[in-house]
């Protein structure tokens, strides 16, 4: 017996009716069956004993007189001995032991009655209880009572599965322990306690036979469900005799997987060691590397002997091998084992061997887990050098049923990496194993060689050709040719037969592939490869169709057999596309390389096929009850080498790790601090982490986007901005922008929104006064209707009076603007002269040019200002202020008009006042109109009073008929036809034309209406009725035009012409007829169109019927005959008649000249109309424009509409205004700040006044610009606010609002920003707890931002150049490389980089046939590499760099160890430092502090220095599932838990309150030179993490 436990305690009494509830019997006692069993021992001593004794009887073996003595079918409930099939005997092993109780029985009244004569004749009258053995029984019997189900039990329950199959046996042991009388027993019950013993044990060899899993059995869910509860029987009866692994806390997850990953083992002698040096390997490998050279050979099959040689592993001794895959002894007893296998639930009593069960194959290859740095490439070749595949052959094939296609053995080693890695895997194998043959695989269409036989069949008969037609060429001299004659035949054949054995040479892909050791591809490759790579999907077809015998190509690495694939860093591309390409390989051997990173991928890439084609293996493996399995698992394919590991054998140079703080220059810090408000507005949080509703729940989506941004920021304003310009571009202007641009440009924007807001503010308190006026229970509303629009005029006359200076500034700046242009371009064009003169002195040595060169010729519009960015947004912001005018004069006409309206009502005694509103808001309206009034009448007055339009007259449009004289014989019939189409069609055209032009001249001549009469607002209603006469009229006038230059000419215009050659090329009726339906579109003007709900039906009848009459001149006449044609026929008759004098000739000739000067003529008056179609179209414009400006100023005033009552809409109105005034006073104090900003950004020096406190009248360094405008330095402010009654400005007594304070500081050399202020004048609270980083040296640092440098970059870039200028100098020949997380930054980066004379080089920059990582090494006069942070970060090997710049602190720190790696490696000769920038005061700061805090940082002092131990980062990549992720999975820098992110935003919410400074004290504490900065750091999370409502209120 293994196991013995006491499970079950069961007091029968209290569960009557549970069991009755879930339909199982009532377990009362079968009182007459316990009497019956105690009356056959009439004597007490036969079944009297205390406890244990063995002579008991088994009342409960018998059997009854109605039971059959023979059973022919063997059942859970009983056992018998019989052998088996084979002849075996069956044996019971007995595994498991559990023990029930059930006590205090309830007995009814004649129950009682009838055991009382026993109870009073054999309960003892002593102390002790006695027992009486009831024997066995079947654990479902119910002999006294019915068990309860044990499915409570998920062991019984399983053994109870197995029991069903024969596999186990179940039985019960009974027995009665009797209590004496002395015992104090309740009424109605029993005194005695019913014992239950269960033993559960395997039946052998039936629990050693294999349980079918063949899905397509139709028992199938029966066997699964015995191997299921076979499988978790093993895993209790059988429980693994190893130790459980170092790392092991309950669950299967990073840490336990580091702890289970060992280096390599030691070779087994010196001569071993020795071996494993391959003798083409140029370097000389270390310890370790031989350590884990020997491992992969031992994976490939492959073992070192003690003497040092390579020999495949034995077969002969099978004991010395280990077991397979997830098996292990079990000892049952001292003369038996058990092999067991818990994970797929079976057990066999010999030793399992991969013969046995393919899934106990032990698959080749395996995982290289080491840290960077270590020399993994090294390993790899130094394998591929030991274990040569010298015996395969591309003539050995077999089928291969994954890729359905015949696959050929070949000796290759294939390599997949990324593609930044690739060009290094060829140059590593150039440089350390010369002799290795490398091939490159850039995808299956650029595979130079036939890949197929087919192919090559095609390229030999491609040669033969070849071959025979170079030779059947002639050569040209009569000599030659008699020399070659006699031999021709004979040396053709010669030559065909020497051809095809050339043609033999001929090599398919995979022979091709075959002569190389090294084949290298790419995971993208892979990835192209797919669609090529997996075998054509099966379709049904249907019968007696012949779909064609075109074959599918294939990609030619699934048409090999590698002997080894290496995956280098798969980490990197995980699934996907990749995944199913290289499931696709036939190979022998893979060895997987990552770091630590290692999933169910890899088992599928390494084909373990206990994992793979078992069911649900690798999610059992995740479970805390196959721990064993799983660190088996990868002990045996994994080796995991660390630097720490191995420190006493490497010789890596010390690395030192350094932080730089960055102080925000003004600018950055003002958009930062403007993001991070916004931020906060929209994730509803205050800069406490309080929350603004009370149901506040975190937008996860949010929070990471806003926390990327902000990040961002303190890099460069830009980021995020630039990809789409990509970095050819960022030289151009108004891409890259430098920090004036950005402030330039956030005065604009703050200048916008603050007139915006100005103008809706007057206009909601017209809006306000017009609602007041409908208040009738309000009997003052017209007065405060008064009182309102008064208030409304003075601040709309403020906003017209600074639109206009602003506008009279920006147009004296384009005056000045003007001026500089026109002299730069004399002085360019006069530097042209003398260089063109000095071209023709020099005898034309130099090519003369008539214009400047391009990139010197500064153009300039016909305004004078120049045609370049400058110009055109001088020219953008003119019109943004005209219009921003235009609209503060129509809201102020409003004001003025509604005030006429008010003193209107109120009577007699305000008619000066309503007189002189109504005449200033009418001279408001005259001002807007006077621009659009003025063109108008420009227009109008040319068509009613200027000569070209007068000149012309109605004679001037008719023709003299007839035209033409009397015909010929030959020329009459066109001669009629000439004068009846001038008749009938021209003269009848240019009486409509004049008809129709008169019209139009009396339509858009009329007045306008403005001068003499007021506005009632119906304005453009009334020229709704002229307008759209006229716009009717015009568009039949322009399509009348084009009929007669068609009459004229068969042509209308160029896409008439196209039109008409389409419609004889489709050469149909339809097309034929529609000659002048289609021309229509070509006589369609542009005009300004009427909007659609003033378009009147009667315009459009209108239009019909002018088309109509236009058209009825055209149906009698030939669509294809005009004028021109006319005059071709009879120039051809004038031609065909050969003498000069026959009359004939003479008539035709003389009748051709008139119709050309008919063309010619009318050809003129055309253009003529049609100039004149130009003014009435822009006259028609301007009219159009006029009335809509007109009725727009006309809606202005007209009455205001709400819904609900008035009074909601006034609370509303005012609501609005509130908002509207908040707004307009943070823009004021953001307008003054940014103009300090500028200024001191510009020239480096402020006022006087805005270094002084107004309270306290001293000079300060951080202060405070309130929504009023006024200056306070920190201190007084803070004071004032903690006042009571402190709420208003000092000054100016406007309220103060906290959240629209505006921070700033004076100097640059302050160490921070003044911290936010709430409502009670308190400041965020700071933390007094401190960390100590190893920060640069501040003396250095000062000395960095002593090197000068170009361009404006922001803060922390500009650090970044100086810092690598001063490298320069200090360092000559230093070579370094540039980490950012964003592409953006790369961009800017390398373009200031380029402009301060600094090379530098993307890895994406390839040149030819040389990679950016190989010329960054090999070229001396690049002197940085930038990279990107998330996809750039692994695998390089760029070790002739000494230095990293990270330019954001990182979140993800797998990215940061990567980083860093690129340098710190085998092969640095020198030390090597690393440089992390941070921007003070931000995100930044918070996410370095997040890091110390979870152990994770690589700047503290303690951590700062030597090598990296990379163990906590891998661990700490467990913690990767994220938070609420979007749906497309977002990858890089990012911040994975919603709690880190808040602690990033709002640090003080996970922070021990005891640490908390309190708000006055909240200050940064300086720290000596040497110790660097110190910040706050919280050790226990606080229970109020996530954001809102905070304990802190403002």
């Amino acid at each position: 017996m293994i196991l013995e436990e006491t499970d079950h305690l069961e007091n029968i009494r209290l569960k009557p009716r549970e069991h009755l509830v879930t339909g199982h019997e009532q377990p009362r006692l079968r009182l007459s069956r316990l009497l019956k069993l105690l009356q056959k021992g009439n004597d007490p001593d036969q079944y009297v004993g205390k406890g244990t004794g063995t002579d008991k009887k088994r009342l409960l073996d018998e059997p009854s007189e109605r039971e059959s003595r023979k059973r022919a079918k063997l059942s859970e409930d009983t056992y018998i001995d019989r052998v088996d099939e084979k002849g075996e005997a069956e044996r019971l092993v007995q595994m498991y032991r559990r023990h029930d109780e059930y006590r205090t029985f309830y007995l009814d009244d004649d129950a009682a009655e009838k055991c009382g004569w026993w109870l009073s004749s054999h309960v003892p009258t002593g102390s002790d209880p006695f027992v009486v053995d009831l024997g066995t029984s079947s654990v479902r019997a119910k002999v006294l009572l019915a068990l309860p189900e044990m499915d409570y039990d998920l062991r019984s329950y399983a053994f109870r599965v197995l029991a069903t199959s024969g596999r186990a046996r179940l039985r019960a042991h009974t027995s009665l322990l009797v209590m004496p009388r002395a015992a104090s027993v309740p009424e109605r019950e029993l005194p005695f306690i019913l014992r239950v013993q269960v033993d559960c044990s395997y039946v052998c060899p039936e629990i050693f036979k294999p349980i079918s899993e063949d899905k397509s059995q139709p028992d199938h869910a029966k066997a699964s469900a015995i191997q299921d509860a076979q499988r978790r029987l093993l895993l209790f009866t059988c429980p693994s005799q190893r130790l459980l692994p170092e790392g092991y806390r309950g669950a299967t997850d990073i840490p336990l997987l580091l702890s289970v990953l060992r280096p390599a083992p030691p070779v087994p002698s010196t001569h071993a060691h020795d071996a494993v040096q391959p003798e083409h390997l140029l370097p000389t490998l270390l310890p370790f590397q031989r350590r884990s050279v020997a491992w992969m050979l031992d994976r490939e099959g492959k073992v070192v002997t003690t003497s040092g040689v390579v020999v495949p592993k034995s077969d002969a001794d099978v004991l010395s091998r280990p077991l397979p895959l997830f098996w292990e002894e079990f000892q049952v007893s001292s003369e038996e084992t058990w092999y067991v296998n818990r994970l797929r639930g079976i057990v066999s009593s010999t030793r399992p061997v991969p013969e046995d069960d393919e899934l106990n194959e032990d698959a080749l290859g395996g995982i290289v887990a080491e840290e960077p740095g270590l020399g993994k490439t090294l390993e790899c070749i130094s394998t591929i050098l030991l274990n040569p595949a010298g015996d395969r052959s591309p003539s050995n094939t077999r089928w291969d049923h994954e890729t359905k296609i015949n696959v050929k053995e070949i000796k290759t080693t294939l390599i997949v990496t990324p593609p930044s890695l690739a060009s290094q895997w060829a140059d590593e194998l150039a440089a350390h194993a010369p002799t290795l043959k490398v091939l490159v695989y850039d995808g299956w269409q650029k595979v130079k060689v036939p890949i197929t036989q087919q192919d090559v069949a095609v390229e030999r008969e491609k040669r033969l050709k070849q071959k025979v037609r170079s030779k059947a060429k002639v050569p040209s001299t009569n000599a030659n040719k008699m020399k070659r004659e006699p031999k021709v035949d004979g040396l053709d054949v010669d030559e065909v037969g020497r051809g095809d054995n050339e043609d033999h040479d001929v090599q398919d892909w995979c022979t091709y592939a075959n002569t190389f050791d090294v084949c290298i591809t790419t995971y993208s490759v892979l990835q192209h490869d797919l669609c090529v790579a997996r075998p054509p999907p099966k379709r049904p077809r249907r019968a007696y169709v012949d779909y064609g015998d075109t074959s599918r190509a294939r990609s030619p690495l699934v048409m090999c057999e590698w002997y080894r694939v290496i995956m280098d860093e798969v980490q990197m591309v995980g699934g996907g596309k990749t995944e199913c390409v290289v499931t696709l390989f036939p190979y022998l051997v893979i060895v997987c390389m990552a770091k630590s990173a290692t999933s169910v991928l890899l088992s599928r890439f390494l084909r373990v096929k206990a994992v793979t084609e078992s069911p649900r293996a690798w999610a059992r493996l995740l479970l805390p009850g196959y721990v064993h399995e799983f660190a088996e698992l990868f002990r045996r394919y994994s080796v995991r080498t660390t630097k720490e590991a191995v420190k006493n054998e490497l010789t890596i140079p010390q690395q030192t790790r350094y932080l730089v703080p960055i102080e925000l220059g003004p600018v950055q810090r003002h958009v930062y601090d403007q993001q991070l408000d916004d931020a906060l507005l929209d994730l509803g949080l205050d800069a406490m982490g309080v929350a603004a509703t009370e149901n506040w729940e975190v937008d996860v989506g949010k929070l990471r986007l806003w926390l990327r941004k902000l990040r961002g920021i303190c890099t460069h304003p830009q980021v995020g901005q630039l990809a789409a310009h990509g970095a050819d571009k960022l030289h151009k202007p108004g891409v890259l922008k430098s920090m004036a641009e950005v402030l330039e440009d956030m005065r604009e924007q703050n200048w916008k929104n603050y007139t915006e807001d100005w103008k809706l503010k007057v206009s909601c308190m017209a809006t306000l006064a017009q609602l007041l006026q409908q208040d009738e229970s309000n009997r003052n509303r017209y007065r405060e209707a008064l009182e309102t629009l008064l208030n409304a005029e003075k601040d709309g006359q403020n906003l017209v009076t600074d639109l206009s200076d602003a506008l009279a500034e920006h147009l004296k700046e384009g005056e000045k603007l003007k001026a500089e242009t026109a002299r730069l371009r004399e002085e360019r064009q006069q530097a042209w002269r003398l260089h063109y003169n000095g071209n023709i002195n020099g005898k034309g040595k130099g090519r003369a040019r008539s214009d400047p060169p391009e990139h010197e010729n500064v153009d300039a519009d016909d305004e004078g200002l120049p045609r370049n960015k400058v110009g055109e947004a001088h020219r953008g912001k003119t019109t943004m202020l005209l219009s921003r005018t235009r609209e503060a004069r129509i809201v102020l006409h409003k004001v003025k008009f509604l005030q006429g309206d008010v003193y209107h009502v109120l009577g007699e005694q305000y008619e000066s006042q309503e007189n002189e509103a109504y005449a200033s808001a009418e001279e408001l309206r005259r001002a807007l109109l006077r621009g659009t009034e003025e063109a108008a009448e420009r227009a109008m007055t040319y068509l009613d009073h200027d000569p070209a339009v007068k000149a012309l007259s109605e004679k001037d449009l008719f023709i003299e008929i007839p035209y033409l004289g009397k015909g010929g014989i030959k020329s009459y019939p066109l001669i009629e036809e000439a004068n009846e189409l001038i008749k009938d069609l021209l003269n009848e055209q240019s009486k409509l034309l004049w008809q129709w032009r008169t019209k139009l001249i009396t339509l858009l001549t009329q007045p306008l209406g403005s001068k003499d009469q007021d506005a009632d607002g119906q304005e453009y209603t009334r020229s709704l009725d002229t307008q759209g006469e006229a716009e009717a009229y015009l568009q039949a006038y322009a399509a009348l035009l084009a009929d007669r230059r068609e009459t004229l000419t068969a042509e209308r215009t160029l896409l008439a012409a196209h039109d008409v050659r389409e419609v004889k090329a489709r050469k149909t009726k339809a097309a034929r007829g529609t000659r002048y339906g289609e021309s229509e579109a070509e006589g369609t003007l542009q005009l300004d169109k009427l909007d659609d709900h003033d378009v009147q039906p009667e315009h459009q009848v209108m239009l019909k019927t002018l088309n109509d009459e236009r058209k009825a001149l055209l149906e009698d006449f030939d669509p294809g005959r005009a004028v021109k044609s006319i005059m071709v026929e009879l120039n051809n008759i004038a031609i065909g008649i050969m003498r000069e004098e026959d009359p004939e000739r003479v008539i035709a000739k003389d009748a051709t000249m008139k119709l050309r000067s008919l063309i010619a003529s009318q050809g003129k008056l055309i253009d003529k109309l049609y100039a004149d179609l130009a003014h009435f179209r822009k006259a028609f414009n301007e009219r159009i424009s006029y009335f809509r400006q007109l009725q727009e100023i006309s809606d202005t005033v007209a009455e205001a509409e709400w819904e609900g009552s008035v009074k909601d809409a006034i609370q509303e109105n005012l609501e609005q205004q509130t908002v509207l005034e908040t707004n307009i006073n943070t823009a004021r104090a953001r307008r003054r700040y940014l103009e300090n900003l500028s200024k001191s950004h510009n020239e480096g020096t402020l006022d006087e006044d805005d270094k002084t406190c107004i309270l306290c009248k001293c000079a300060f360094i951080r202060g405070y610009i309130t929504q009023c405008a006024h200056v306070y330095c920190e201190d007084c402010l803070k004071a004032w606010l903690a006042r009571a009654g402190g709420k208003a400005c000092p000054v100016c007594r406007v309220s103060i609002d906290v959240h629209q304070l505006q921070r700033f500081v004076v100097e640059e050399q302050s160490t921070e920003a003044p911290a936010r202020i709430f409502g009670n004048g308190e400041s965020i609270p700071r933390s007094r707890r401190e960390i100590h980083y190893n920060s640069i040296n501040p003396q250095t640092l000062e000395e960095i931002k002593a090197m000068e440098a170009y361009g404006s970059y922001g803060s922390k870039i500009e650090t970044l150049i100086r810092h690598l200028l001063y490298l320069d100098v200090r360092d000559p020949g230093t070579k370094s490389i540039v980490f950012s997380a964003w592409a953006d930054s790369l961009l800017i980066i390398q373009h200031a980089l380029q402009t301060n004379g600094i090379s530098c080089l993307r890895i994406d920059q390839n040149t030819g046939k040389q990679n950016a990582a190989k010329k960054f090494r090999t070229d001396p006069s690049i002197s940085v590499l930038l990279l990107h942070g998330e996809r750039e970060n692994a695998g390089l090997n760029v070790t002739c760099a000494s230095r990293v710049f990270l330019v954001e602190s990182v979140v993800h720190h797998a990215f940061e160890v990567q980083a860093i790696a690129r340098i710190d490696r085998m092969g640095q000769t020198k030390p090597t430092e690393v440089y992390c920038y941070y921007a003070e005061d931000t995100v930044e700061r918070n996410i370095l502090d997040l890091a110390a805090k979870q152990g994770l940082s690589l700047y503290t002092r303690e951590k700062a220095a030597g090598t990296l131990n990379a163990t906590p980062f891998t661990v700490n990549a467990d913690r990767k599932q994220v938070d609420a992720p979007a749906k497309k999975m977002q990858k890089g820098d990012f911040v994975y838990k919603v709690d880190d992110m808040l602690a990033i935003f709002f640090p003080h919410m996970y922070e021990d309150v005891e640490y908390l400074l309190p708000p006055e004290e909240s200050v940064y504490e300086e720290l000596s030179s040497s110790a660097g900065p110190q910040r706050t750091v919280t050790t226990v999370v606080q229970e109020n993490a996530v954001a809102g409502p905070s304990r802190f209120r403002g």
